[in-house]
């Protein structure tokens, strides 16, 4: 019937006369000229994103039209057929010849229903289906009877999420896929697979001690796989379970058109059973001696059989998945490091293959970084005899002393990720320029998250990074953004898109078009200007060092842990339900000193102060202009409209944020009062610090009030929740509780006086508590 009635009026049209018939096509939609194409046509043989994007354009936009997978040898059916392909398949026809330095997206429709999906690099075929599925199908099919091509910015985005490959992968309503086709749809070509196929590794350590909570971060390759060398080591059923999820999370870029790669700490420390079978392989102490009861040691890489493991232990997991394309890598944290680097927590050191004992500072640097490189080539040698295209990203932050003779024997294959950078050293820069003379590469990384909580609007901010980034010849880019599933709305995520493929001549106009499609013209512009107004608060946020990070504030507990003045006065028992989640040992300072961590003093009273100024003066106002503008949109939207829905949700993420940020500047003011008033010279000081840790604790026991009645009342996910429970790392659905826990104790302790014990590192665990008493009270005959 449908056939007979496209036949119908095709005739009606062809019997108008010649103008008319001109003005009828002209007026054809893209959507209505999809309607006429009969066949779909992508290579048989081709990669995956061609049949995926061939189905999803069936589905959604040309439900008549059949499905044409074609080999080589096949020639196309006459009549309206589109094609789908990639520059270096079969189907790419002349679109393939489009030149330049970037890669580009070419779309051709008629009003017959011929043309062509056709892209440069297979990343970006999905974004391009999207752009003709979400922007274009309302323009006059006219516009592209000769095609329209886009190019993309950036030659190289990795998309990150936060959750797909982290530690958070087990959250309440993540869809994975959600996120791999939000990633694929931004143009971003790469994203890392590696996560557990469990919440927690099966690394485990002595009672009290947190350092296991690590090794589910960034995990190493013997998560996946073993070698004759490490057989046994974890269980099979743990390997396989871990190998199976990393081929599904694969096979799940792949199917969009993302390569695929590895984001992991190492050499990692092993296990002590590993150790014992080879006691002479034992490598370096890697672990943090504060933060652990028992020594981490990793295998020596100096060592071939070492070596060997490694390179057998990425053949393996190649030949399952061979379109892995990258390792990017970090060292000197979470449990890895390599041998006799300096910046190793407990300090220099190795096993015996490395360098001799007496060597001088200038012979541990060369044979560190000698270790290092000869590694990097034997990953990257390994992984180009699979795929070619293969290569390793070091991230060399935390080795500054060894850093220029690594960075001496990089070549093609080992690439750097480098900062973001907007004024930098001339010596840096002659480096860099000497690696890339060699064929090496440069990565930086940037963010288009507006802090912690989800969805917070940030674009003009977002734009302006991407753009620093390719002003500074930065066009390879790791880019953290929200989930789709966590945060439907984001602005931040389209001007990433938009940017990505070329779409914005002008930011103001794009970002109206997106308000537009959002709430209605009538509304667009207050919705854009609550976004100015957030965006504005966003890039004033004050430096919080350590906790202001988008993975610290959750593992410090600062949402449900009372802020007293004199922590130490809460029993332990009435503590113990978050310091039992805290990433602190039992007698780790900042248990009860927000400016220690470890023996690191992370905050001065200074910076303290300037926190409280800055929030207080520039961030505060902005956003609550922002939260008081949505509010008035909401009055002026009808019930029954569904934009109403989503600027709900923006006010809702908004309050979420206002109660981030003030517990950060309330973590200042902690500081800059407790602090204050221990070091106060004279009384007049000391009473002027205890009035501002009183009216903190008054402020953060509001806060707190004002987030349990947002996390009471709202349906939006403003961050992310754990599905099975509260971990370390992640929030649980018990965060009522623990909120009302928390404003219980800080009513009861809000006139103590401010105190830290400076003895607090000195402490005993509960069952060697009773001999405090004998050592502390000759402390000072033992100084």
């Amino acid at each position: 019937m449908q056939k007979k009635m496209l036949v119908f009026i095709a005739l009606a049209v062809l019997s108008l006369p010649s103008g008319k018939v001109t003005a009828v096509f002209s007026q054809t939609t893209v959507r209505e000229a999809l309607q006429t194409v009969r066949w779909i046509a992508y290579p048989e043989h081709g990669r995956p994103v061609d049949a995926t994007v061939a189905f999803e354009l069936q589905q959604t936009l040309a439900p008549q039209a059949e499905l044409l997978p074609v080999n080589p040898a096949s020639a196309l059916p006459k009549g309206s057929v589109i094609r789908i392909g990639i520059a270096d398949e079969p189907l790419a026809g002349s679109a393939a010849e489009v030149s330049g330095d970037r890669d580009w997206l070419f779309f051709r429709l008629t009003a017959s229903g011929n043309g062509e999906l056709v892209t440069s690099k297979p990343h970006l075929l999905y974004a391009l289906f999207c752009q003709v599925r979400d922007n274009w199908l309302q323009k006059p099919v006219s516009q592209f009877n000769n095609g329209k091509r886009l190019r993309s910015n950036f030659s190289w985005l990795r998309g990150e999420d936060g959750i797909f490959a982290t530690k958070k992968r087990f959250v309440r309503g993540y869809d994975p896929e959600g996120s791999i086709k939000e990633l694929a749809r931004m143009g971003c070509s790469s994203v890392v697979v590696n996560a557990l196929s469990t919440p927690f590794s099966l690394e485990t350590g002595p009672p009290g001690e947190i350092y296991y909570r690590f090794y589910v971060s960034a995990p190493d390759l013997d998560q996946f796989v073993e070698t004759e060398f490490n057989k046994g080591t974890y269980p099979p059923e743990y390997l396989e379970a871990n190998f199976n999820f990393l081929k599904k999370q694969a096979a799940l870029a792949i199917k969009y058109g993302l390569t695929p790669g590895l984001y992991i700490c190492d050499p990692r420390t092993v296990p002590e059973s590993l150790l014992q079978r080879y006691p002479y392989l034992r490598g370096a102490r890697v672990d943090h001696p504060f933060r652990s009861f028992r020594p981490r040691y990793t295998l020596t890489l100096g060592h071939p059989l070492v070596r060997w493991h490694y390179a057998e232990m990425l053949r393996k997991i190649m030949h399952e998945i061979p379109e892995i394309s990258f390792i990017q890598t970090f060292l000197n944290d979470s449990g890895s490091g390599f041998e006799y680097t300096s910046r190793l927590y407990p300090g220099r050191n190795g096993g015996a293959y490395v360098v001799r004992e007496w060597s001088t500072q200038a012979e541990f640097e060369q044979a560190a970084a000698k270790n290092i490189i000869r590694y990097y080539r034997l990953l990257r040698n390994v992984g180009r005899k699979i795929n070619p295209e293969f290569h390793i990203i070091a991230g060399l932050f935390a080795i500054p002393e060894e850093e220029p003779l690594v960075l001496a024997g990089m070549d093609k294959g080992i690439d750097l990720q480098v900062s973001p950078r907007v004024q930098e050293k001339p010596e840096k820069r002659m480096q860099e320029q000497a690696l890339l003379q060699r064929g090496s590469r440069l990565f930086s990384n940037t963010s288009a998250k507006g802090c912690l909580v989800l969805g917070i609007p940030a674009p003009w901010w977002t734009y302006d990074k991407l753009g620093a980034l390719l002003d500074n010849d930065l066009d390879k880019i790791i880019i953290s953004v929200d989930p789709p599933s966590l945060a439907p709305r984001d602005v931040n995520r389209e001007v990433v898109a938009g940017y990505q493929l070329g779409l914005v001549e002008n930011l103001e106009a794009y970002l109206k078009s997106i308000a537009d499609d959002w709430v209605g013209a009538e509304h667009a512009a207050k919705l854009v200007d609550i976004w100015r107004d957030t965006d504005t608060a966003v890039r004033n946020a004050p430096n919080v060092p350590l906790y202001g990070t988008s993975w610290a504030f959750e593992m410090y507990r600062f949402w449900v842990r009372p802020y007293a003045p004199d922590i130490d006065k809460i029993p332990e028992s009435q503590r113990r339900y978050y310091e039992n989640y805290l990433m602190a040992t039992f007698n780790n300072p900042h248990r009860v000193d927000f400016a220690a961590d470890v023996m690191w003093k992370l905050i001065s009273i200074e910076q303290a102060e300037q926190i409280v100024q800055q929030y207080d003066a520039k961030l505060k106002p902005n956003l609550q202009n922002a939260i008081t503008k949505a509010e008035q949109l909401l009055t002026e939207i009808p019930g029954s409209d569904s934009a109403r829905a989503g600027v709900a949700a923006l006010r809702d993420r908004l309050l979420a944020a206002r109660c981030y940020f003030r517990s950060l500047r309330n973590i200042g003011a902690w500081i800059a009062g407790v602090h204050g008033y221990l070091e106060a010279e004279n009384e007049l000081e000391k009473q002027t610090r205890l009035k501002m840790v009183r009216e903190m604790i008054e402020d953060e026991m509001q806060n707190a009030k004002d987030l349990l009645a947002l996390w009471r009342r709202t349906k939006v996910q403003f961050i992310p929740i754990a599905s099975q429970g509260e971990t370390w790392h992640l929030y649980g659905e018990n965060l009522g509780e623990l909120i009302e826990n928390k404003i219980s104790l800080m009513r009861q302790h809000k006139d103590d006086l401010p105190y830290i014990d400076p003895d607090f590192m000195w402490r005993m665990p509960p069952e060697h508590k009773y001999l405090e008493k004998k050592y502390l009270r000759t402390r000072e005959m033992q100084r």
